[in-house]
């Protein structure tokens, strides 16, 4: 958003346009963000398991849970039976049922 208003004050918010995609972001710790992640091909976060490579530690995180044995999360729908090793697949599988 361009402008926000606060206690009937206006207040301009600066904005940073991208020059590789123009994205306009609110601020150029934003925009450093944006390009880290939008135009940067570095992933520092490693997984001990695999080493495959992530952005950042979200993305890890959500990626370690794929190397669970067990199928932690499951449907509660009675007589599904479905069950995930991670909790976005549950969550995808729920909205498809």
């Amino acid at each position: 958003c361009c402008e926000r208003e606060l206690k009937g004050s206006v207040f301009a918010v600066s904005r940073v346009t991208c020059p590789l995609c123009d994205t306009v972001c609110a601020s150029v710790s934003a925009l450093k963000a944006h390009t880290r992640f939008r135009h940067c091909d570095q992933r520092p976060f490693r997984c001990h398991l695999c080493a495959s490579g992530f952005k950042n530690a979200y993305d890890l995180h959500k990626h370690v849970e794929t190397h669970n044995d067990s199928d932690a999360y499951s449907c509660d729908v009675e007589g599904c039976g479905f069950t995930s090793r991670t909790l976005q697949t549950l969550r995808w599988h729920c909205k498809r049922a």
